[in-house]
């Protein structure tokens, strides 16, 4: 904040900086308003008085006039504090001058003596609005030019001198009034605009200090969940080798609960991926026609157990509606929404269902949960904020879901709308554009598997933590493929140079101590001289890393990787090199 707030002077310096400003600027049009006024005056009373007195008077009003608007050029490298000083003595100097006109007419003939003096009341009147810029300026003119005249002619003597002596010194009184209340109001707005660059000055660094803390926060994050995905993507593989190892052993329930175990831990870390990737700005939507009825049967299939064994009720209600969005981005909203509608309800249950909005379709969640009060509507969206939480239950999530909804509606261009009482329950509501039925659109299940088998397949895998190597040579090996292991890319070459057969598919890890899993799967690729199906798989999640695999076109699987996952993904490669070697 310090090095901001520096850049703007304090206020005294900003006051006479903007006061030097003010004169430099005005000075011209005030030394053309005088010497107007000085031709007039000159002009007027050249046959009312000696001719040489208002000839030297004149000529030494153009010396000083001239000195005037030289002033700012001859104190240009001044400091601000010498530069009014000066002035201040100039507008003394001018105002003695200004009043010497008056000794020089001849008092025989009042009605010149009265243009003179009105003369006198114009010039010092409109000086003062120029001299008001800065008080010491408008003291030294008023004061040295009409109080001079109210001397003059109080020295004169007589009712007609002493009331022109009076009405002098009325007018400085009040030029000098006005003078000042203009000076207040101008110092008034240099202060208003000194305390409004402070305030950008702070809200620009408080606004630098919130985004730095943003992208702290998510380096953290991915760092973090990069660490807890290795020892997790291992658990989860060797969970998957102790299910084929221990078939027929009647351990198969326990092997279940550890399964799942592990699938709760995925979720969690999911939540931080999908933030993470939204951040990086990789998701690219694919927009294409859905039948609602798809979307919902799939909820149906995922949620419908939770719910069982919670001992709520879930309803859905599809009808023959199409939407118009990306699969995989707006199953990932709703399944947030109904995975925090089940969260957070106790009894009753949840219903998911459609329903026509303007020219589009809602989709809403309904539960009969703990609700949401009506001032906290719109934080329930902000990161880690979970009301009904205060203890931090883990199976109740992280507080990311529903942020997770907010940015990938915004993506998706969708709208959300929330209604809430506290005690009767919540209802969550998608906008999503209605869409014609897509033609022979037939919506795969999801978590579909391929039933094509990996037997003999020779695959390469790539990873620096040795019990992953371990975990997948293991389940590779039970799933009958011919497992190749590499510590690096660099050990993978060697081993290809030193005779190792070409393998079939790659699994690779993204970070190494010596270049990134996209790159040496492209210098495996070129030493093979084919494109070998390959797939990274990563426990990386910041920004600069998704987007170097987005731009690189290889599928990732991010870290921990379910077996069925892994299998499904091989059994594809396994059916194109089948239909390859058909063809």
């Amino acid at each position: 904040m310090n090095n901001a707030l520096a850049i703007t002077p304090p206020l005294p310096q900003a006051i006479a900086g903007e006061e030097r400003r003010l004169l430099k600027e005005g000075t011209l049009a005030d030394v053309l308003g005088s010497l107007g006024a000085v031709a007039v005056v000159s002009f007027a009373e050249y046959g009312h008085a000696s001719h040489g007195a208002i000839t030297g008077w004149a000529v030494g009003m153009l010396l000083l006039l001239g000195l005037q608007l030289a002033y700012p050029r001859l104190l240009a490298r001044a400091t601000d504090r010498q530069f009014l000083s000066g002035y201040a003595a100039l507008g003394i100097v001018l105002g003695l001058a200004w009043a010497a006109c008056a000794v020089l007419v001849r008092p025989d003939d009042f009605s010149y003596e009265a243009f003179v003096v009105l003369a006198l009341c114009v010039i010092f009147t409109a000086g003062s609005v120029f001299n008001a810029h800065h008080l010491p300026v408008l003291y030294g003119f008023q004061l040295a030019g009409l109080g001079s005249l109210a001397v003059i002619y109080a020295l004169r003597g007589g009712t007609i001198a002493w009331s022109i002596a009076a009405g002098f010194a009325i007018l400085m009184w009040t030029l000098i009034g006005y003078g000042r209340a203009f000076h207040r109001g101008f110092v008034r707005a240099i202060e208003l605009g000194f305390e409004n660059a402070r305030l950008v000055a702070e809200l620009t660094v408080k606004t630098q200090a919130l985004e730095q803390a943003n992208v702290a926060k998510t380096r953290f994050l991915a760092s973090a969940s990069h660490d807890l995905r290795q020892p997790l993507h291992a658990i989860s593989l060797l969970i998957g080798l102790l299910g084929e190892r221990a078939r027929g052993l009647g351990v198969e329930d326990l092997v279940q609960r550890i399964g799942q175990s592990t699938e709760a831990m995925e979720s969690l870390l999911n939540g931080i991926l999908d933030i993470s990737r939204l951040d990086a700005g990789v998701e690219r939507p694919e927009l294409q026609a859905l039948s609602v009825a798809a979307l919902l049967a799939r909820i149906e299939r995922q949620f419908a157990p939770q719910a069982a064994a919670r001992g709520l009720r879930l309803r859905l209600h599809a009808g023959p509606h199409w939407v118009r969005s990306d699969r995989v981005l707006l199953a990932r909203v709703l399944d947030n929404l109904v995975a925090n509608a089940l969260r957070y309800t106790n009894e009753g249950g949840v219903l998911v269902g459609v329903r026509p909005h303007g020219e589009g379709l809602a989709l809403e969640v309904w539960d009969s949960g703990v609700g949401i009060p009506a001032d906290q509507l719109d934080a329930v969206f902000q990161e880690f904020v979970q009301l009904h939480n205060p203890q931090r239950d883990r199976s109740l999530g992280l507080g990311l879901g529903l942020s997770i909804v907010r940015r990938t509606a915004a993506l998706l261009g969708h709208r959300i709308e929330v209604l809430s009482r506290p005690g009767r329950g919540s209802m969550f509501r998608v906008i999503v554009p209605r869409s014609a039925p897509a033609p022979d659109a037939v919506a795969a299940p999801a978590g579909a598997q391929t039933a094509v088998s990996v037997a003999g397949l020779r695959v390469l895998v790539i990873d620096d933590e040795a019990p992953i190597r371990f975990a997948l040579q293991g389940l590779l090996q039970a799933w009958g493929c011919d497992c190749m292991a590499a510590h690096d890319g660099a050990d993978a070459l060697a081993r290809l140079a030193g005779g190792m057969p070409a393998p079939q598919a790659i699994l690779c890890d993204y970070r190494f101590e010596q270049g990134t899993g996209v790159e040496w799967v492209a210098r495996l690729r070129e030493q093979l001289g084919e494109d070998v199906p390959a797939l990274i798989v990563t426990g990386d999640v910041t920004a600069g890393q998704l987007i170097d695999i987005a731009a690189s076109d290889l599928p990732v699987m991010h870290k921990p990787v379910s077996p069925a996952a892994l299998r499904n993904w091989l059994g594809r490669v396994a059916l194109g090199l089948a239909v390859e070697a058909s063809d």
